[in-house]
């Protein structure tokens, strides 16, 4: 498999790693208020990839959450985003699918 699929397969797991973005989320620390919105967006290119021990590193994702800091719901909405780098470890299943098996944030 080449890097290009490498990294379109593991751009598109990491975007989607809800348990990650969730707990980043709640890491924060904004007290009562909530996020109701969240969503990353990260460019295949800036994933580094080591096939020799099938890790990888990744940088500038864009992780964009609201926060609804108001008395009531939608009274007062920020919009934050957070530039995030991580690393992990993936999976390579029969030369043609990737499974991601540990995703890392370094804030």
């Amino acid at each position: 498999m080449d890097i290009e699929n490498i990294q379109n397969q593991l751009a598109a797991q990491i975007v989607n790693h809800h348990k990650t973005w969730s707990n980043l989320l709640v890491n924060l620390e904004f007290g009562n208020e909530a996020s109701s919105y969240w969503d990353v967006t990260l460019e295949p290119t800036n994933i580094s990839v080591e096939v020799n021990t099938n890790s990888f590193t990744f940088k500038n994702a864009k992780f964009i959450f609201d926060v609804n800091v108001g008395v009531s719901y939608g009274d007062d909405v920020q919009v934050f985003t957070e530039q995030i780098s991580g690393k992990g470890v993936y999976q390579l299943v029969e030369n043609k699918t990737i499974n991601l098996t540990e995703l890392i944030i370094e804030e």
